[in-house]
C-alpha cells in the first residue's frame, strides 16, 4: 500500500475542518506516528545523510510542517534536482520514504566559438564550479548572461548555445557553443526633437559614430559607448551651451534588413530651454575678498556680483545674459576650492548655488552663488615615508617641498609627489600620498608610500672587428649607491687593438647639503693596424660642482673643469705630421646653467628642460 503523504495531510485537513467546533469537544485528531524511514533514489549521497539532512526521527509524530522543513533542507544542499515524500503502511506499521533525484556531478565545463571576445572573459561569466552537483539553473543564467555580453559589444546576431553530455558515474559535461555572427556596424544616426543643433554637430559629438570611408571609421556598434554618449557626453555638450534640461527620451537600434550587418541608430531627443545667466553672489568667504573669487567666475567677474548689470537679467549679450556653460561654472568652482586647499584650508567646501527661474520678460534665467564654509586653517604636522627599505630618507625628503610646520597646500602636494616620482627608485605608478587629520583634529599628517625596485645594472659582451680584433666590454651602473642616491658608473671595452676605460662617481648632496658633485676619469687607447696608422691614446679628468640658483629647487648652476692628454705614437711620419694633436694637453674651464621641471620622468608627461654651457679653453688655464 503505498499512498501520497501531502494527500493524507490534506485529508486529514479537510476531516479538520469539517468537524463542528464545540466548546465541550476536546477531541484533536491524531497524526500519524512515523515508524521507520527510508530513502529511494540516492546513489551518491548516503541514506543516512539524507535522514540526518532531513531532520526527522523515526517513531514519532510527524505533520505536514515536519515534512516542509525536511524538503526545504535537502534541496538547500543542493545536491537533487527533486525530493518527494510518501507514506507507505505496511501491516500495522507506517513508512516515510524520501524519493530523491541527485543532481550529477559537473565534470567540467567548455566554451566553443569564442573568437571575437576573448575565451577568458566568456568564462568569467560561468559561475560554476568543477566537480561539484550542476546548478542548472545557474548554468542558464551563465549563458544568458554570455549572451548579453555579447549584445552590449554589438554582436546581436550572436546565439549561445548550451549542451549536456552525460558521462560515466552519474557526471556531466557542460558546453557552451557560440556563434558569434557578425558585429553590427552603424550605418546612419538619426536624431529626432532637435532644433538648436543639427544631427551632423550632436553626432560630432558622440562617441558613437556611423561608419565611413576611412578604416578607423568602422562604425561598430557598442552599448557601452551608446550608453556614454546618451547619459553623459550629450547632455554636458547641451548644458555647456545653456540647455540644461536636455536629455535622450529613447535610443533605438534599427537593423536594415537589405544590409546584413547594418543598423541605423535612432535617437529622440528633448532640448529643453536655453538657460542665460543671472545674478552672482558669493557668501561665507573671509580668507579671500570677494574681488578675488570674482576673478574666477566665468560669466562677468566682478560686474556680476550682486544685480550682475544694470541691464535686466537675462538680456542677451550682457554679463548676466550669456548661456550658461555647465563645464565652465564646475571649472570656476573646482578653481575656487583649488585656492582655499593650496592656502591650508584642506577642509574648505564650496557649494556651487543653482536656482532656476523666469525673467520679466520670459527667459528662463539660471542665478548663480557659491557659498563657502571656509572651516579651519590646517598646518602640516608630521611627513612620514613608508617602504624605503634601500633608499635613505634623506633622500626622498629632499624631493618633498611640502615640510611639517607649513600651511598645507595642495599644489605643493602634487609638486612633491611628482618629485619623488622622478627619483626613479621606486615602483611605478606611485602609490598617491595618503592625507590623514592629526591628532588634534585640524592639522594633517601626509604619509609617502614607496616600494623599492632594482635600479643597478651590469651587461656585459664579446666583439670581434676587423679594425679592433677580438674584444668585450664590461658596464657596471647603479645610481642607488648605499642606498644614499650616489651615482657611480664604470664603463670598460677592451681587446686586442682597443682598451677603453670610464668611471665616474657624482654625489648629488655633498656632506648632505645641496651642493652637487661629479667627478670622472678615462683612459682610451687604440692601435690601428691597418695600413700602419699607429696609436693613440687619450687620458683626462673632470671635476664639475653643482649648486641651486638663488636657492631653486628646478634651477641649478654648475662650474668644472677637466684636462686632456692626447698622444699619438708609431706609424708613419706623414700621418705623425698630418696629425694636428700629437702630445697635447687641453685645460678646459666649463659652466652650464640648467632648468628642469619635468615630470614623470624617464618618460617626461609635462614640464620642461633647458640648458645654457660655456667653456674657456688655454689661455691662462695652460695646455698645448
Amino acid at each position: 500500500m503505498s499512498i501520497r503523504f501531502a494527500t493524507l495531510l490534506a485529508f486529514a485537513t479537510v476531516l479538520t475542518v469539517a468537524r463542528p467546533a464545540h466548546a465541550q469537544d476536546t477531541t484533536a485528531v491524531v497524526m500519524p506516528q512515523v515508524d521507520s524511514l527510508a530513502v529511494e533514489g540516492n546513489k551518491r549521497v548516503t541514506t543516512s545523510q539524507v535522514i540526518t539532512t532531513a531532520g526527522l526521527v523515526a517513531r514519532s509524530v510527524v505533520n505536514y510542517r515536519d515534512i516542509q522543513r525536511a524538503i526545504t533542507a535537502l534541496f538547500r544542499t543542493g545536491q537533487y534536482d527533486d525530493v518527494t515524500v510518501e507514506q507507505r503502511v505496511v501491516g500495522n506499521r507506517v513508512i516515510l520514504v524520501f524519493r530523491v533525484t541527485e543532481r550529477p556531478l559537473l565534470e567540467r565545463f567548455l566554451v566553443q566559438g569564442a573568437q571575437r571576445l576573448s575565451e577568458g572573459d566568456v568564462k568569467e561569466r560561468i559561475k560554476l564550479i568543477e566537480g561539484r552537483p550542476l546548478d542548472r539553473a545557474a548554468a542558464e543564467r551563465a549563458r544568458a548572461s554570455i549572451d548579453s555580453m555579447y549584445k552590449r559589444q554589438g554582436y546581436y546576431s550572436a546565439a549561445v548555445s548550451l549542451q549536456q553530455l552525460p558521462q560515466p558515474d552519474g557526471r556531466v559535461r557542460l558546453i557552451y557553443s557560440i556563434d558569434e555572427g557578425s558585429r553590427v556596424a552603424i550605418s546612419q544616426v538619426v536624431i529626432d526633437g532637435n532644433q538648436a543643433f543639427t544631427d551632423a554637430q550632436i553626432v560630432g559629438q558622440m562617441s558613437s559614430k556611423p561608419e565611413a570611408f576611412w578604416w578607423f571609421r568602422n562604425g561598430e556598434y557598442d552599448e557601452r559607448k551608446v550608453e556614454e554618449d546618451v547619459r553623459e557626453r550629450l547632455p554636458a555638450w547641451y548644458a555647456d551651451h545653456g540647455y540644461v534640461d536636455f536629455q535622450v527620451v529613447s535610443d533605438t537600434l534599427v537593423a536594415d534588413s537589405a544590409a546584413p550587418g547594418k543598423a541605423s541608430l535612432s535617437l529622440v531627443v528633448e532640448e529643453g530651454p536655453v538657460y542665460r545667466v543671472g545674478t552672482f553672489d558669493i557668501a561665507g568667504n573671509r580668507r579671500f575678498s570677494t574681488e578675488d573669487l570674482a576673478a574666477l567666475y566665468p560669466f562677468g567677474g566682478l560686474a556680476a556680483v550682486g544685480n550682475a548689470t544694470a541691464q535686466p537679467a537675462g538680456t542677451p549679450g550682457s554679463p548676466a545674459g550669456r548661456p550658461f556653460s555647465r563645464s565652465a561654472w564646475e571649472a570656476a568652482t573646482a578653481k575656487v576650492e583649488e585656492a582655499y586647499n593650496n592656502n591650508g584650508y584642506i577642509y574648505a567646501r564650496v557649494e556651487p548655488i543653482e536656482k532656476r527661474r523666469i525673467g520679466p520678460d520670459g527667459t528662463p534665467v539660471i542665478d548663480l552663488g557659491w557659498t563657502i564654509d571656509e572651516k579651519e586653517i590646517a598646518t602640516v604636522n608630521k611627513v612620514n615615508i613608508v617602504g624605503n627599505d634601500v633608499t635613505h630618507e634623506r633622500v626622498i625628503r629632499e624631493a618633498i617641498v611640502l615640510l611639517p610646520g607649513s600651511v598645507f597646500n595642495r599644489e605643493l602636494l602634487v609638486r612633491s609627489y611628482q618629485n619623488v616620482q622622478n627619483i626613479g627608485f621606486f615602483q611605478q605608478p606611485l602609490t598617491p600620498p595618503q592625507v590623514t587629520p592629526a591628532e588634534n583634529g585640524v592639522d594633517v599628517d601626509i604619509t609617502f608610500h614607496v616600494e623599492e625596485k632594482r635600479t643597478g645594472n651590469i651587461n656585459f659582451g664579446a666583439s670581434l672587428g676587423q679594425g679592433t680584433g677580438v674584444g668585450g666590454f664590461l658596464g657596471l651602473e647603479e645610481p642607488n649607491l648605499f642606498g644614499r642616491g650616489k651615482h657611480g658608473r664604470l664603463q670598460w671595452q677592451f681587446g686586442t687593438n682597443i682598451n677603453d676605460f670610464t668611471l665616474s662617481y657624482t654625489d648629488p648632496a655633498i656632506r648632505e647639503s645641496r651642493i652637487s658633485g661629479t667627478a670622472a676619469v678615462y683612459d682610451s687607447r687604440q692601435r690601428y693596424t691597418i695600413k700602419d696608422l699607429g696609436r693613440r691614446r687619450q687620458t683626462g679628468g673632470s671635476l664639475q660642482l653643482g649648486m641651486p640658483l638663488f636657492g631653486s629647487r628646478y634651477t641649478r648652476i654648475f662650474g668644472s673643469y677637466g684636462l686632456q692628454k692626447i698622444r699619438y705614437s708609431e706609424g708613419s711620419e706623414d700621418i705623425q705630421r698630418r696629425f694636428v694633436c700629437n702630445n697635447c694637453t687641453r685645460s678646459t674651464l666649463g659652466t652650464t646653467l640648467a632648468r628642469d621641471t619635468r615630470v614623470g620622468l624617464p618618460f617626461p608627461t609635462g614640464g620642461s628642460q633647458a640648458r645654457v654651457s660655456g667653456e674657456l679653453n688655454g689661455g691662462f688655464l695652460g695646455g698645448t
